[in-house]
């Protein structure tokens, strides 16, 4: 297996480089005087000093000897300028995007997608570019550190006019979102204007346009100004140049295209290309020296990274369907359900749940027939015979079916207000269209809200699917209800290596007005979803949204009220040994690691170790597998080539791995390119920080956690497909996202999630 990581090679462990005391107008006045030829950047006090190209003589600071990997962010640093400066001057014709990450356009005319389909006038005018993104990383191999190129491809659309060229050829400008384009002083050629989105134009006079922005109305030069690159955009000035009929033919040969250029396989042999353009010199195989002139030089190489010694084997988790754990099924959780019903059918106490179902008067026959086969099940299928009742061992469901004239707010909600006795569920048809309305005003969200705060969980289902349903929808929204329920369809079996195992998941959404610069944006953060180490969801602590500056300290609140709870609940004694795993959506700061420990050492009865871990799908890291041929998908198109099977991963170092979460039959279609994993990385104090005062009560095996976060992506009960990310951090994301949009329904109360609602999934 490969990744996209190309290791740089550096010989030597300390180099010298000049520095001097940092100050502002130092640095502006040494990059003034000097740019040319040196490279300047700050570190903490200092001004640090590259010189590529200048004079022996010129002492521009005092000499610092460096540690390669102890002063890291300098050798970083270090190694971004002379690369910059050496592509340049290998490359003069090409104009970086960005310096870091470094970001440049494929010259190539066959790496712009649209150029062939193009009317002459037009090429080089719009195009559809392969973007190439770089960026460095420190990593470890066998207990030691290296640095590595970490290299990705991308597609971009681009339109080579500004506001005032389009004006000028009548395209109409007015209600469009624009880019500000400011030429950075001095780099002209050598970087690409910044460009930063500010609003949408509301009126234009002459060369002049006034644009709503986030700071007021704003009056901008049109030359400074160009449409954002939106496939939206894109169609309307090419439908504007042409016509609406070659418009869509421009863009359906571009959708048919798309397997050809997605293809992980294709991807990763351009990823090779491009690395050894970067790193061996012009009609040589030799790898080029990349160095400046005070003696700092590296080496880009060849090959990439591979996993032949740096992983291990992930298992799949066995799946529990009763408390002494005798039935369990080692591959299928839908097997195991079908066989053996869910986990806690013997003590589940809404045996008989009377369920509330709304439909549209004009469908209800297909309604009801979807509501019965919900029930009853359909005899000829291979997934869902035994229907909701009997699958989930319920001993009868009392279904109450009521119908609105017209699919609006207040039909629903007089039907809802007209309950004589509360439903232990709601069952609500909804049109498709519900979903291009503003959250407020969206029926679905005040639905939700109505219901919730009458403590009734409720499943929306499309009208559209009602009338289309097979057994694999069935079977889906079976299993949520039971979930919405308070039911436990299935466990995992658990770690056996400590007394107590408890995984906290802490989600996040933001929310914000538009995505023009200086929007005033809110992090909503979901305190919290409690696990236990077989994956029974324990509780979520007090469902509300947080604000992203108080949700540790909200954290640490509700950590008290849960352990309070956790340790009659669970019945813990003086002397156990307890751990908690963060799932957490941010790096954590050094102080909270100070409070956590703080926290555990009121618990002195216990023996209480901790992590914080982090899991992403936001990072440059790519996996493949030059093995893999694929397999059969849609209309016997191979799809997954290159792609490595579900669970090979790779450890980056001592406390980071990349784990693939989709493999070749988990994705769904050849035209799903190449598929990230998951980064997993346990957090650590940084810096300067005295870690020894809490190594006792830190958890750091990476192998450990990353078995658990791979099992417990079995455990989202939306679906019997396993996810790519953990229920953990999946369940709290959800509450978040579901908070963020709620909290702007008149009348909302988030405090009634925490009485009955509290340990049913009612947010999935």
């Amino acid at each position: 297996m490969e990744t996209n990581i190309y290791p740089i090679e550096i010989e030597f462990e300390e180099y010298q480089i000049s520095r001097l005391q940092y100050s502002e107008e130092k640095l502006k006045e040494l990059r003034e005087q000097h740019n040319n030829t040196h490279s300047f950047f700050r570190n903490g006090d200092y001004i640090y000093i590259s010189n590529m190209d200048g004079d022996d003589s010129v002492r521009l600071g005092e000499t610092f000897t460096a540690s390669t990997y102890s002063d890291d962010k300098i050798t970083a640093s270090l190694i971004k300028h002379i690369f910059f400066r050496t592509f340049k001057e290998r490359f003069s014709h090409i104009v970086p995007v960005s310096f870091y990450p470094f970001r440049i356009y494929s010259t190539r005319e066959s790496d712009d997608l649209v150029r062939a389909l193009l009317p002459d006038h037009l090429k080089d005018v719009i195009s559809y570019k392969k973007l190439i993104e770089i960026q460095l990383r420190l990593l470890e191999k066998d207990g030691q550190p290296y640095f590595g190129l970490v290299i990705r491809t991308n597609r971009k659309w681009l339109l080579n006019k500004n506001c005032k060229e389009l004006r000028q050829e009548g395209f109409d400008l007015i209600g469009c979102e624009v880019l500000h384009s400011e030429h950075l002083l001095g780099l002209e050629g050598i970087l690409a204007p910044n460009e930063e989105f500010i609003g949408k134009i509301k009126s234009v006079t002459g060369g002049l346009a006034v644009v709503a922005t986030n700071f007021g109305d704003q009056t901008i030069p049109l030359i400074e100004l160009s449409l954002i690159k939106t496939t939206g955009n894109i169609k309307a000035y090419l439908t504007f140049a042409t016509t609406e009929q070659e418009c869509d033919r421009i863009f359906s040969e571009i959708e048919k295209g798309k397997a050809e250029y997605l293809n992980p396989k294709k991807e990763f042999k351009e990823i090779a290309s491009i690395a050894r353009m970067l790193s061996t010199g012009r009609g040589s195989d030799n790898q080029l020296l990349h160095l400046n002139k005070d003696g700092f030089c590296f080496k880009i190489s060849t090959t990439p990274l591979s996993s032949q010694q740096s992983s291990f084997e992930l298992k799949t988790p066995t799946f529990v369907f009763d408390p002494a754990a005798n039935r369990t099924e080692a591959i299928y959780p839908d097997r195991g359900l079908s066989n053996f019903g869910p986990y806690d059918s013997l003590n589940f106490d809404t045996k008989s749940p009377n369920v509330l179902a709304i439909c549209a008067k004009d469908n209800r026959g297909s309604f009801s027939t979807f509501m019965a086969n919900l029930v009853d099940g359909l005899p000829n299928s291979k997934y869902f015979k035994k229907g909701l009742k009997k699958k989930y061992d319920l001993n009868d469901i009392h279904l109450e079916i009521r119908e609105v004239n017209s699919t609006t707010y207040e039909e629903y909600n007089s039907i809802v207000s007209d309950i004589d006795r509360k439903p232990d569920m709601a069952i609500i048809e909804i049109p498709g269209n519900f979903k291009k309305l503003p959250d407020n005003q969206n029926p679905y969200y005040r639905l939700k809200a109505q219901l919730l705060t009458l403590e009734i969980p409720v499943q929306f289902v499309l009208q559209e699917k009602v009338r289309n349903h097979d057994e694999y929808l069935l079977n889906s929204i079976a299993l949520q209800i039971y979930a919405k329920l308070g039911g436990t369809p299935w466990v995992l079996t658990s770690s056996q290596s400590v007394d107590r195992e408890i995984i906290i998941g802490i989600g996040h959404s933001v929310i914000r007005s538009n995505a023009f610069s200086g929007n005033e944006q809110s992090r909503v953060v979901g305190i919290s979803t409690f696990f236990s180490s077989d994956g029974q969801y324990l509780l979520s602590n007090k469902a509300k949204e947080v604000p992203y500056e108080e949700y540790f300290e909200e954290l640490l609140t509700n950590l008290k009220d849960s352990f309070a709870r956790l340790q009659e609940v669970q019945g813990w004694k003086d002397g156990d040994t307890i751990r908690l795993i963060f799932h957490i959506f941010k790096p954590i700061k050094n102080v909270e690691f100070d409070v956590v420990s703080e926290l555990i050492r009121q618990y002195s009865q216990y023996r209480i170790q901790f992590a914080f871990v982090t899991i992403s799908k936001k990072h440059p890291y790519m996996l493949f597998d030059s093995s893999q041929t694929g397999t059969q998908g849609y209309r016997r198109h191979i799809k997954g080539q290159f792609v490595p099977q579900r669970k090979s991963n790779l450890i980056l170092d001592s406390s980071t791995c990349l784990v693939q979460m989709l493999g070749p039959q988990q994705i769904k279609t050849n035209r799903h390119g190449a598929s990230a994993p998951i980064l997993i990385r346990i957090r650590l104090p940084q810096g300067n920080y005295n870690a020894e005062s809490i190594e006792e009560l830190l958890f750091t095996d990476i192998q450990y956690i990353t078995q658990q976060i791979y099992s417990f992506s079995y455990l989202s009960w939306r679906g019997f497909l396993p996810g790519e990310t953990p229920a953990t951090m999946l369940y709290s994301d959800l509450i978040s996202q579901l908070l963020g949009k709620l909290r702007k329904i008149e009348g909302w109360q988030a405090n009634v999630l925490n009485f009955n609602l509290k340990r049913k999934k009612w947010f999935l």
